[in-house]
């Protein structure tokens, strides 16, 4: 499903992901962790090409990502879901509205969206918040908006970067859940954080990074 070989990736000639190599398999939810500047989000731009690397191959999904044309992104980006640590909501734009951009920008017929976007608030527990603006919700209840906005489109692989970085543990928890659950549904999680307490909650696959190496790796699923 994911596989890295020999990656590099620099910024200004300064290393930021040295030597990567890992393969996660289908179905897999795996942890990536490591401090602040070992390369987690880095890595993560890498997988649905934010950013491309120097050296090395990254494929997704039988898709070389490294050789794939600008114009051609939307073969990786149809198959991807991505949650951010500070959501990405659009203010002007209510939660429904938020979630059914993501099946907007891809084509989906006007019929389905709006019921495929209540669906997708519905397995979030905010289809009775669907008229609310982003900024009238909790910080958990945005998150959970941009879980559903991240998964309205049944994407294969769903990546997410410290997506409970800004909350409270209760909160963190109920949003690890989330993502456990489109993992149990078939969805391929790779889960960025630096949190101890999310990853002794979630005793999944582990890949540690330092200093942009592959430091450590725990393979449980």
């Amino acid at each position: 499903m994911i596989q890295l070989y020999n990656v590099y990736k620099s910024y200004n000639n300064t290393p930021a992901l040295v030597d990567v190599s890992f393969i996660i398999k289908k179905g897999a939810f795996v942890f990536v962790t490591g401090p602040s500047g070992a390369g987690k989000s880095t890595l993560l731009k890498l997988l649905y090409r934010w950013e491309s690397y120097n050296k090395g191959q990254v494929l997704i999904n039988g898709i070389n990502v490294g050789k794939l044309k600008f114009n051609k992104l939307w073969q990786l980006r149809r198959h991807i879901g991505v949650v951010f640590q500070d959501y990405k909501l659009l203010p002007g734009k209510t939660i429904l509205e938020n979630v059914a951009f993501a099946l907007e920008i891809v084509g989906a017929e006007k019929k389905t969206i709006r019921y495929k976007a209540w669906e997708a608030l519905k397995n979030v527990g905010l289809s009775h918040r669907k008229d609310a603006y982003p900024l009238e919700l909790s910080g958990g209840e945005q998150q959970r908006v941009a879980i559903a906005r991240a998964l309205v489109n049944n994407p294969k692989i769903l990546l997410a970067d410290e997506p409970t970085g800004n909350l409270d543990p209760e909160m963190a928890s109920e949003i690890l859940r989330l993502f456990e659950k489109a993992n149990v549904d078939g969805t391929t999680v790779v889960f960025a954080t630096h949190s101890q307490n999310i990853l002794r909650e979630g005793n999944h696959a582990m890949i540690t990074l330092k200093r942009g190496k592959v430091a450590d790796t725990r393979i449980v699923a």
